[in-house]
């Protein structure tokens, strides 16, 4: 269970991290968790509506170094960014996560060879067409369940950045030469 922060420790780690890091073996530094968080970004083409929730997610990233619980709070904050963007791409404010992300498969909005986790993207984007079952139950489950125990909320921040940013065009540079 989650206690108050005393005012001492309010600016050192959390010691959720100490523990998991003992389990994992993986260093949590804020300098280099500050520059990784900071690398995901959304291209220029993305609605600034958009661009502003996921600098609050990446920012709510940012301090789950000093407050771990927030992780979960990070997954659900991506979830929402996915379905926001996904309703104005469409243009259907009345339409459901999981009526969205059927429409961008059809659509072909989505590839699963533009999602940096995935290794060996598959032809067929399985990945992709898994995601109107996988994520509206991911979603409802953080917002109605139990929060879920989060080893590293940076990779919803990536999915979320990968997923919105194949939504919208990248601007084209126009060149006066």
């Amino acid at each position: 269970m989650n206690s108050f922060k005393e005012f001492d420790e309010i600016l050192s780690i959390d010691k959720q991290h100490l523990f998991m890091m003992k389990l994992g073996g993986k260093t949590i530094e804020l300098e280099s968790y500050h520059r990784e968080i900071a690398h995901i970004e959304l291209h220029s083409g993305v609605p600034q509506t958009i661009n502003g929730q996921f600098n609050i997610a990446r920012n709510m990233a940012l301090y789950t170094y000093f407050f771990y619980s927030l992780g979960s709070e990070v997954q659900l904050k991506s979830y929402t960014i996915i379905e926001h963007a996904l309703r104005i791409k469409a243009n259907r404010q009345d339409l459901m996560l999981r009526q969205l992300l059927i429409k961008a498969n059809q659509k072909n909005w989505l590839c699963d060879a533009r999602f940096r986790h995935i290794k060996e993207p598959d032809l067929d984007n399985h990945y992709c067409d898994s995601l109107p079952k996988v994520l509206p139950q991911l979603r409802n489950e953080s917002a109605h369940g139990v929060p879920p125990l989060v080893w590293d909320c940076v990779g919803h921040i990536e999915k979320c950045a990968d997923l919105v940013n194949q939504l919208f065009v990248v601007p084209r540079k126009i060149s006066c030469h």
